[in-house]
């Protein structure tokens, strides 16, 4: 009889058993075909801090799937067509830097800013014109500067356009404020490299692999952060997985940029992120192009509920006084004091922020691909005009 209990009792441990095991196979399954979880397209680099994973390719999205997009990153290691280094005779070739908004991982290939640049100069021109693009995740002024050092330079491009976000740009040349990449600065303030940081994460080992663990893993940290917590705490969370908002007196990291008076370690950030814009200017000068700078818009700059949501999100900076255009103008005055020129997008974004579709992802804050679109008309009306005078704010005409 006891031995007859022990079997069914067995056989319903292997029944219970064969259904989770296939219910967790249902579900990995069903997040690899929906793509619920984003694919990893970067690896550690000695000298950038991080660069794109040549050939690498897979799928990008985020937690609230405002966008679901193909990424196919080229044999050189950039999200872009394949050029080849030497230039047609007869091409206009622009070299395109920045960080994540160059990168465009939230829209596919075809509806980025560098195509839609590309193709809209072209057609104005009637003549051959490349935009090569190099835009990484995570980049400040310092491992642009130093992939053009080593790299750009060798596509000989005519025009340098640097896309400066001021959002975490200026954050990111700092060696005490940015967290994951902070570049290394000698005694006297030379730029050596950008280190790896935190990016130096290993290739996905164990349960890491599962892609439903995954997923499962990240609606815990995303949505319930308490239960998070406990886990971490009963050994079931790697603790470094929570990471939390960096704060300083409640108010995130990024946002401090716009206090009307910034920090002195504010302050020293912006100190290097000119020089630093300064230095890659001449170098593109003495190799014979033309350098501009193009200023980025934010979202929270473009869209005042989302700089009110943000206020009501974090309780301390309501007490505080903000000026989210003032970084903006900062590099505005910068460029014309140093005769720089110097591009913002801001006019155009604003006059259109009130049509369909966003200009913005509400969550992402990327641009759309109706963003793209209006930047790359923005740029090409400015670099047709010659972009005269050297600093200057492009007009949506």
């Amino acid at each position: 009889m006891a031995s007859s209990s022990g079997r069914r009792l067995l056989g319903g441990l292997i029944l219970v058993g064969f259904g989770v095991g296939l219910a967790f196979l249902t579900l990995e399954l069903g997040v690899r075909m929906l793509h619920l979880v984003p694919d990893r397209f970067w690896r550690p680099d000695p000298v950038l801090g991080s660069a794109l994973i040549p050939n690498a390719s897979g799928w990008w999205t985020q937690e609230e799937h405002e966008f679901v997009v193909p990424v196919q990153i080229n044999r050189d290691g950039r999200r872009d067509l394949d050029r080849s280094r030497d230039k047609t005779p007869g091409t206009t070739r622009i070299l395109l830097l920045g960080d994540s908004f160059v990168e465009a991982l939230q829209v596919p290939i075809g509806d980025t800013f560098a195509r839609g640049l590309e193709r809209r100069l072209g057609e104005a021109t009637a003549q051959p014109v490349e935009v090569v693009s190099m835009g990484v995740s995570g980049y400040g002024t310092a491992s642009e500067y130093l992939w053009y050092r080593d790299v750009g330079h060798l596509y000989h491009p005519d025009i340098v356009v640097l896309s400066f976000y001021p959002g975490n740009d200026v954050r990111n040349n700092s060696p005490t404020l940015e967290p994951a990449l902070p570049p290394i600065y000698d005694a006297d303030g030379t730029l050596q490299r950008v280190s790896a940081g935190k990016s130096g994460e290993g290739a996905p080992s164990g349960l890491n692999r599962s892609r439903a663990y995954t997923y499962l893993r990240k609606l815990i940290l995303t949505r319930q952060p308490d239960l998070a917590a406990r886990l971490s705490d009963w050994g079931l969370i790697n603790p470094t997985a929570l990471r939390p908002v960096p704060l300083e007196n409640g108010v995130p990291v990024d946002y401090w940029v716009y206090a009307s008076t910034p920090p002195p370690a504010w302050q020293d950030a912006w100190a290097r992120t000119e020089g630093l814009v300064g230095k890659l200017r001449d170098a593109v000068q003495a190799d014979g192009a033309r350098f501009v700078v193009m200023v980025v818009t934010a979202r929270e700059e473009i869209y005042p509920q989302d700089w009110q949501e943000i206020l009501e999100t974090y309780p301390p900076m309501q007490q505080m006084s903000w000026d989210v255009q003032g970084p903006e103008r900062r590099v505005l005055d910068w460029c014309a004091r140093t005769d720089t020129t110097c591009v913002a997008l801001s006019p155009a974004f604003f006059a259109a922020r009130d049509q369909a579709p966003r200009l913005h992802w509400h969550a992402d804050g990327h641009w759309t691909a109706a963003g793209h679109a209006l930047a790359a008309e923005t740029m090409t009306k400015f670099l047709r005009a010659n972009g005269q005078p050297a600093a200057q704010v492009a007009e949506d005409r």
